[in-house]
């Protein structure tokens, strides 16, 4: 894949608690939570866990989105226990992967993927979150989601329990296709028409990046905003 990401403190934040990686065919976003800057902790645990795994799926591992998530998981847990400055840290994690023409993807939190194809943008993830729930089961619109007052609010994430429950899935990619992830900060001001215009006229995946955080920065930038995405190739339809 052609690859890139970018993340941004936002303007209202002091600190920036997302963290991001885009590398031998894989891409990851991740939002901490905790005070003392323990969300920043957090993210770059699970960060850092992904780049480990990506670099044994190119070994000709199989890839266990899974498993990388729950190792993540692992890492924030025992770092969260060693040290009380780091109780109770937690973050989201959205993983994606791309095989031999097949997208594996695994996530925890509201974090997104989605798949860019032309000017069809598809929302490959369902958040985990108080009104993702009320949403699901009718009780308010997407619309009145935007405006919730709990629509910050997740209902799962790394950090808080021995076994995760992971949402994975696999779909078939195609040359051109587009994946893009995003934290909360980008996807809660950015629509997916938006999100579609500026792939396609970006020159390549980090350019995209940078200049949809830019966008979301410019909607007033109220929280950590990033995005990661990449391009599939022909050659992606073959790699081992």
């Amino acid at each position: 894949m052609l690859l890139g990401c970018a993340t941004d403190t936002g303007l209202m934040r002091d600190t920036n608690e997302d963290a991001c990686f885009a590398d031998r065919q894989c891409l990851a976003v991740a939002d901490g939570m905790g005070g003392h800057n323990a969300g920043e902790v957090a993210a770059g645990i699970a960060i850092r866990t992904v780049a480990s795994y990506c670099g044994q799926w190119d070994s000709g591992d199989d890839v266990d989105v899974a498993a990388c998530i729950a190792a993540a998981n692992w890492g924030v847990l025992e770092a969260s226990r060693s040290s009380e400055s780091l109780a109770g840290m937690g973050t989201t994690l959205t993983v994606a992967a791309v095989r031999k023409g097949v997208l594996h993807l695994g996530h925890v939190g509201d974090s997104r993927a989605y798949l860019v194809r032309g000017d069809v943008v598809s929302q490959l993830t369902t958040d985990h979150s108080v009104v993702g729930e009320l949403v699901r089961s009718g009780l308010i619109t997407p619309e009145e989601a935007e405006t919730h007052p709990q629509r910050h609010a997740i209902t799962r994430a790394l950090g808080f329990c021995d076994r995760l429950d992971i949402d994975t899935r696999e779909r078939c990619v195609a040359p051109g296709d587009v994946i893009l992830l995003s934290t909360d900060g980008f996807h809660d001001v950015i629509g997916a028409q938006e999100m579609a215009a500026v792939v396609s006229t970006a020159e390549g995946p980090q350019d995209a990046c940078a200049l949809l955080v830019g966008l979301a920065c410019a909607r007033g930038g109220h929280d950590n905003i990033t995005v990661a995405m990449g391009t599939i190739e022909e050659s992606d339809i073959g790699w081992a």
